[in-house]
């Protein structure tokens, strides 16, 4: 691997953390699965683009914990304020919570949109997937949302 990549993959080892931070929310499992795909990236002489290989290595990395039997994985809520459109925080919760419900690549793209703050064109590139997949997936996971908020406001209602 030529120095430039070796240099190039350390300018966005921070890139790594937050991507693999949103997906498992532990600091020393993170720095397990970015050290983990930083070595495999470099150890790797057929890789042509380190920073999308290393950046597909720790998400894999980041589901194979995920995937361990009896991983716990524990989420809070972030400390933002209630928007604008009157979303109390009973729903906001909600919402929330059926994100983490979506499958993991949706979840993934939101998770590195609404709290990172990645534009959309940086998730293609970090996720390697084109622009027109993602405008599918995004799009297919508001719908997702937006149907669980409806059978629960549905729920609810009826309840009453």
């Amino acid at each position: 691997m030529r120095e430039s990549d070796k240099q190039m993959l350390a300018d966005h080892y921070l890139d790594f953390y937050q991507m693999a931070y949103t997906l498992l929310h532990n600091k020393a499992d993170v720095e397990d699965a970015v050290h983990d795909a930083l070595v495999e990236t470099m150890s790797n002489p057929l890789v042509t683009n380190p920073y999308q290989y290393c950046s597909k290595v720790v998400r894999n990395n980041c589901r194979k914990l995920l995937r361990k039997e009896g991983y716990m994985l524990v989420e809070q809520l972030p400390d933002i304020p209630a928007p604008e459109d009157h979303l109390d925080e009973e729903r906001l919760r909600m919402l929330w919570d059926y994100k983490n419900t979506l499958p993991d690549r949706i979840r993934e793209i939101f998770d590195l949109y609404y709290e990172q703050g990645y534009s959309r064109h940086k998730i293609a590139e970090v996720t390697n997937t084109p622009m027109p997949t993602l405008k599918k997936l995004f799009r297919k996971g508001h719908e997702r949302l937006k149907k669980m908020m409806k059978e629960h406001e549905k729920q609810h209602k009826e309840t009453r």
